[in-house]
């Protein structure tokens, strides 16, 4: 029962799929394939590093925007690949079961064979799944450009920075995810207080470099652990990752907890 769930909320959006595929495939290819036309601007590269440090800590994680790892990093992983993936699994997370609960069919999958356990499960393992698939185009198209205008990067670095942008951007699902279990009032907020969580947590990290204060604080939020232009380099912070993994699993635990214990009718 739970792989039919599975298959059919796959088909059900099998055209999403498609669409995001294809965007954020188009984007990366564009993107990198102007690369050659760039790198060797200087004068531009100077301008860039004439902007106030507050905006160019907002592009990137690197001083250097014009080297093969900086421009990777301000042009894919530290915005624009987080933002798309971001936006489609907070969606995916904030629609999965509010979804079959606002259209009154989660009640008729839970007159089947199946525990609220495991319903859950299923719609979260189908997000997973949407998420790693697009998340898997955006790594093909990367490594095929960063080949194709022989960028400089090693391939395993791009496969690492992507695979750490797709933990970002599943723990943002999985939070989207939690708040719908938690009630009727929170499913209804969960889109907006999600993306609010995800915006601060980009805004604080990117503008700590800067100002001290926001340090500590942005330690709390989970784009502290996302450091692409690093990882570009070669320094993985492995802890890094794990952490962003372990975060996904506390709250897929309190989200099943809660989707167990809710009266589906508040």
């Amino acid at each position: 029962m739970m792989m039919a769930i599975v298959k059919w909320t796959l088909w059900q959006r099998r055209w999403a799929i498609f669409w995001w595929s294809l965007g954020i495939a188009v984007l990366i290819v564009l993107n990198i394939g102007l690369y050659p036309s760039f790198h060797d601007q200087s004068a531009l590269n100077q301008q860039l590093q004439s902007l106030p440090e507050a905006a160019r800590s907002l592009f990137s994680d690197t001083s250097d925007f014009f080297s093969p790892q900086g421009y990777l990093s301000s042009q894919i992983f530290y915005l624009m690949l987080p933002l798309l993936l971001g936006i489609l699994t907070i969606g995916l997370g904030s629609s999965l079961v509010a979804k079959e609960e606002d259209s009154g069919t989660l009640e008729l999958l839970l007159s089947r064979p199946v525990s609220r356990g495991k319903l859950l499960a299923a719609k979260a393992f189908s997000g997973l799944l949407i998420a790693l698939i697009v998340a898997a185009v955006a790594l093909i198209s990367s490594l095929v450009m960063a080949k194709a205008v022989n960028i400089g990067v090693p391939l395993p670095n791009i496969v690492m920075a992507t695979a750490t942008t797709a933990v970002l951007a599943i723990l943002f699902g999985a939070l989207a995810l939690t708040i719908t279990t938690l009630g009727r009032s929170a499913r209804l907020a969960s889109l907006g207080l999600t993306a609010l969580v995800a915006l601060g947590s980009y805004i604080v990290t990117s503008l700590s470099n800067i100002a001290g204060w926001l340090d500590w604080p942005s330690r709390l939020l989970p784009y502290h652990y996302f450091k692409p232009g690093d990882i570009l380099y070669g320094q993985y912070h492995w802890p890094n990752l794990i952490g962003l993994l372990a975060a996904v699993a506390v709250l897929m635990f309190i989200a099943w907890r809660a989707f167990r214990r809710r009266d589906l009718g508040s």
